[in-house]
């Protein structure tokens, strides 16, 4: 038998009895609001958890498990925040705060990369709730995104990014500037989809392919770069490190795979060399913009007080890059050739007209 519903018990004194004290349920609860007020999250949280604890199917119990979400939250506990979200959903599924709480349960678990968690709850809310609150439908396709993702399933996850998307383009909620926060983990969702897809193109060693292939794989991830720039409109500082962290992660793993494309068998060893030093000067670019896109990501955490993990990822990153152009530039330097040697390799290569294979 379901709890009764909490309107069919208001107006009914509560009391918390103790060896210690006796406590009535809506001081207490008046307690915690004003401790959440003042900035006492941990005050705050006691009182809502007892009150939860007593009695979590009472006007009160529902009312603390929300307030003592954002408690949680605010005290840097975003486990135990989710937690009480989804507990308020699953004992009051009719109640007014239900579907607040799905959504703020939501943010919580795709804030701390628990994909699949937060996209069993978006797959929940899309059913139970689908003509809700427009950003709830949103965040959901984007948690289901990214759940699909993290299980293996790409082909699932794009069908749902592009849903959300959908509602983004038909309520015009991209237009220039900055969007609702609530669109970022959407965009950073579809830069996701377009970097696996990026990096499913091999590029090998045939020639006859390379053209086309590298010329593919730089569309998919100029597509992820502007799909996680989108990301960065949303001024949420968390999203924008992990947007920023993987724009540069995709020149820089681009770039290994270009050096580790051999040259053509065909030729004197002086020309094989001849070759790799060009398409070291060619693309020692692309470590340019991953080292640009790093600083930059470091720059804003700096000046957001950003510090998570992505940070310390994108630090680790940058110390990485620093070291590889620097063995980039020995490299070049070490070869018998002068800088307009490689550059007049490269016009020459650029002047070939392109096998009809990679023309079609």
């Amino acid at each position: 038998m379901s709890p009764p519903a909490p309107s069919e018990r208001a107006g009914l004194p509560t009391m918390i009895v103790s060896t210690t004290d006796v406590v009535d349920v809506e001081e207490l609860f008046l307690a915690g609001q004003t401790h959440l007020r003042q900035g006492a999250p941990a005050n705050a949280a006691a009182a809502f958890d007892r009150i939860v604890l007593h009695d979590a199917t009472s006007t009160f119990g529902m009312r603390a498990l929300f307030q003592g979400a954002l408690a949680h939250e605010q005290l840097g506990d975003l486990a135990g925040a989710a937690a009480r979200f989804e507990q308020l959903e699953r004992r009051f599924p009719d109640a007014w705060r239900s579907v607040e709480a799905s959504v703020r349960a939501m943010r919580v678990h795709l804030h701390l990369e628990n994909w699949e968690q937060a996209g069993a709850i978006g797959a929940q809310f899309l059913a139970r709730h689908p003509h809700g609150p427009v950003l709830g439908r949103i965040i959901s396709h984007a948690a289901r995104g990214l759940g699909l993702l993290a299980s293996g399933s790409p082909d699932e996850a794009e069908h749902f990014v592009a849903k959300g998307l959908e509602i983004v383009e038909q309520l015009q909620l991209d237009r220039a500037g900055s969007i609702p926060r609530d669109l970022a983990p959407l965009y950073f969702a579809l830069g996701e989809t377009r970097r696996r897809r990026a990096e499913e193109i091999a590029l090998g060693a045939d020639v006859r392919e390379f053209g086309a292939r590298l010329e593919q794989r730089c569309q998919l991830l100029l597509g992820a770069q502007s799909a996680y720039s989108d990301t960065m409109r949303a001024y949420d500082a968390h999203w924008s490190t992990m947007a920023g962290f993987r724009v540069g992660e995709l020149y820089e793993r681009l770039h290994e795979e270009l050096m580790r494309v051999p040259p053509p068998r065909a030729g004197t060893p002086r020309e094989q060399q001849l070759f790799k030093g060009a398409m070291r000067l060619r693309y020692s670019v692309l470590l340019g913009k991953a080292n640009s896109m790093l600083e930059h990501t470091l720059a804003m955490a700096v000046r957001t007080g950003e510090d998570s993990e992505w940070v310390r990822r994108t630090e680790r990153s940058r110390a990485n890059l620093t070291r590889a152009m620097a063995e980039e530039q020995a490299a070049i330097d070490r070869l018998p050739f002068t800088r307009e040697d490689l550059q007049r390799a490269l016009d020459e290569l650029a002047s070939r007209p392109r096998p009809a294979s990679e023309r079609r």
